[in-house]
């Protein structure tokens, strides 16, 4: 059974777990009635530290994710699951972090495409100019970008980045 947690975006956190990793979250109209109960363990951690995200107390979330995709978007998802609070990267980064060093269109598309909304936080990752390309100026992404403060220094945002991508490669 799924989880629905209020978020101050307007919207709620739809988020589905199958007992040992979260499956899928997206964004979904808020509803009247109060947050639904986790029906489990993992979907309670998961309401918690979504929580304390929007409080500003989360640097990552610390979750197991079950991902589905091509062995690039797994990769491109985990390297963008792995940035902190803050953090915001590329796509050509995120590129080379994962081996592909000109693949960022690819990187792109499997934001696009990301199954977790907010555990994969594709809107950390933003074009090589710094903007957030191909979302309106209301959109989720750069609502969330705004609260998490996109403004991060360029040579701040690559040296982060390597640090945190070498841990994936471990």
């Amino acid at each position: 059974m799924p989880c629905r947690v209020s978020t101050p975006l307007g919207r709620d956190l739809l988020i589905v777990g199958n007992g040992e990793a979260v499956v899928a979250s997206n964004f979904v109209p808020r509803r009247r009635a109060a947050e639904s109960k986790p029906s489990d363990a993992l979907l309670a951690e998961a309401r918690t530290q979504v929580r304390a995200y929007f409080k500003r107390k989360l640097v990552r979330f610390d979750l197991p994710l079950g991902l589905a995709g091509t062995a690039f978007q797994v990769a491109a998802w985990r390297a963008v699951a792995s940035l902190c609070f803050g953090e915001f990267v590329s796509y050509a980064e995120v590129a080379r972090a994962i081996g592909h060093p000109l693949s960022h269109r690819g990187v792109a598309s499997a934001m696009a495409l990301t199954p977790l909304d907010l555990f994969i936080p594709a809107h950390r990752v933003v074009g090589a100019d710094g903007r957030i390309k191909g979302a309106a100026p209301q959109s989720l992404r750069v609502r969330l970008a705004r609260f998490e403060g996109a403004h991060v220094s360029r040579s701040s945002t690559k040296a982060t980045f390597a640090i945190v991508s070498s841990k994936n490669d471990a």
